[in-house]
């Protein structure tokens, strides 16, 4: 059964270090740099493939800080910062479609005039049909540069918001295990 899901295991100190950015002090040797969750979502993410899969995570904790309501409200405490990370990662993508889109008519806007400019320079001033090779060339450059960030946008910009909300919906439908036992 453990290969049809993922095992992740996090220990921490308190169940705030879940949470809380960490003030790492090197001289600790049990000394968080990262919160549990940053930690958690990197550990998915370095795992795309496997985010279809169901998800284990063990939390371990000190004894004095597991009690019988640590469990329900960790769960309940993930769940609502999964679903905030998901929404603030749609909102990104909604964002990003439509500044992509703003982008995409002004490069089309911009292309179009720089060749109807081009051409009509060519036409008027004669010595610069002999350079409209090298014209042609600046300006396929110019069109390209011009395009390259919506084409950006559209095709790569977006995937790691929505790596993340494959993360966190992984993350929000885990199984959560508390376990004490930490010194």
């Amino acid at each position: 059964m453990a290969e049809d899901r993922n095992e992740i295991e996090i220990t921490l100190n308190s169940i705030e270090e879940l949470f809380a950015e960490p003030t790492a002090d090197p001289f600790d040797p049990d000394s968080r740099y990262l919160s549990g969750i940053d930690e958690l979502a990197g550990q998915l993410r370095l795992m795309p493939r496997e985010l279809g899969k169901p998800t284990r995570l063990t939390v371990q904790l000190p004894d004095t800080a597991v009690t019988p309501d640590t469990q329900p409200t960790l769960k309940a405490a993930l769940e609502r910062y999964c679903q905030a990370q998901i929404a603030a990662n749609r909102q990104a993508i909604a964002e990003l479609r439509v500044s992509s889109r703003r982008s995409t008519i002004s490069a089309f806007v911009i292309v179009v005039i720089m060749v109807i400019l081009t051409f009509l320079l060519i036409l008027t001033v004669p010595p610069l049909a002999e350079w409209s090779g090298a014209i042609a060339g600046f300006v396929g450059i110019a069109i390209w540069v011009i395009f390259w960030d919506p084409i950006y946008n559209y095709v790569y910009a977006w995937r790691p918001n929505r790596l993340d909300i494959k993360v966190y919906e992984n993350l929000r439908e885990a199984e959560l295990v508390v376990e004490g036992g930490r010194k």
